[in-house]
């Protein structure tokens, strides 16, 4: 019986693998990815030489890792992960679209393993996709002047949910406003006090939605313990409204003693844009304003609190 010809441009079977990302993509990829690793390593206080070790990769690997140069296999991928403490798709995903979209994106580097090692490259990227976090408890980072307050308030009665200040908790449990806690006792002592008032919240179950200090992510440890029980959003700004929205609550302090503040600002958020980027959601309340703003926060926590 002779065969049918083959047509060449014709849909393929339903085993075909997917197109191949474009370089361009994966170059993009690569970038995020590498200037993730960096602030990771960096809010972890280690040296390249510390992290090689850690890792167990080369310094100059890692170094041109950082920079958006190399192209990390999947288990490379994930031994960076587990030291900087965080999920192989968290440093891969998008902001916009967080973890989901991040595991999307690890399963399309699968398409450029060798088809014979497919299914095994497959097979070890689900071992390295951490679980989802827990739902029904949503947590707000980022600057102060973010909107953490107001938006996290009103999308918590929205949803019939408690609102909750960490910071608050932490003056509870100190006894004192916090800009004594740093005046008398330094940086050290409060981030040991918010760890403490976040250990409390995770224990407690029920749904709420918690604002957090803006430097939380710059501890480690405590903001793997955030994103690994709540459900994470960036509230994302422009330095400029950060600073508008500060000032226009009658907070000066942003000014005072400071010629250089805004510069300062500016620094700071950049220094901080990657990791506020693990976030599960990024809403970028600049460019959607205050309305849109909070429609999608109480729409992501509505979301959580129903499950």
């Amino acid at each position: 019986m002779p065969r049918s010809p083959r047509n060449p441009a014709g849909p393929r079977s339903s085993g075909a693998r997917p197109r191949r990302p474009a370089r361009s993509e994966l170059d993009a990829l690569l970038a995020r990815l590498g200037a993730r690793i960096r602030a990771g390593r960096q809010a972890r206080g280690l040296t390249l030489a510390e992290f090689a070790d850690a890792v167990g990769l080369s310094r100059r690997f890692l170094t041109d890792l950082e920079l958006g140069r190399a192209n990390v296999s999947l288990q490379g991928l994930g031994k960076v992960a587990d030291v900087l403490g965080v999920s192989s798709a968290a440093l891969i995903a998008p902001q916009a679209d967080g973890a989901a979209s991040g595991r999307a994106e690890l399963l399309r580097l699968v398409e450029l393993v060798p088809e014979r090692a497919a299914d095994e490259a497959r097979a070890a990227l689900e071992k390295l996709i951490s679980a989802a976090p827990q739902p029904r408890r949503v947590a707000l980072i980022g600057l102060r002047g973010a909107g953490k307050s107001s938006l996290g308030r009103a999308a918590a009665e929205s949803a019939g949910v408690r609102f909750v200040e960490l910071d608050q908790r932490v003056e509870e449990v100190a006894g004192m406003p916090l800009a004594d806690v740093f005046t008398l006792h330094g940086e050290a002592w409060y981030r040991r006090l918010e760890r403490e008032a976040l250990e409390k919240l995770v224990a407690d179950r029920r749904p709420l939605v918690v604002a957090t200090g803006g430097g939380i992510v710059a501890a480690a440890d405590t903001y793997e313990l955030l994103r690994r029980h709540f459900v994470t959003i960036w509230l994302e700004a422009t330095p400029e409204d950060h600073w508008n929205r500060v000032v226009e609550q009658g907070d000066g302090r942003p000014m005072q003693g400071q010629p250089a503040a805004m510069a300062r600002l500016r620094e700071i958020l950049a220094e901080r844009a990657p990791l506020y980027g693990l976030a599960h959601h990024t809403v970028d309340t600049s460019a959607l304003g205050l309305v849109k703003s909070r429609e999608k926060v109480e729409a992501i926590v509505r979301a959580a609190a129903s499950h």
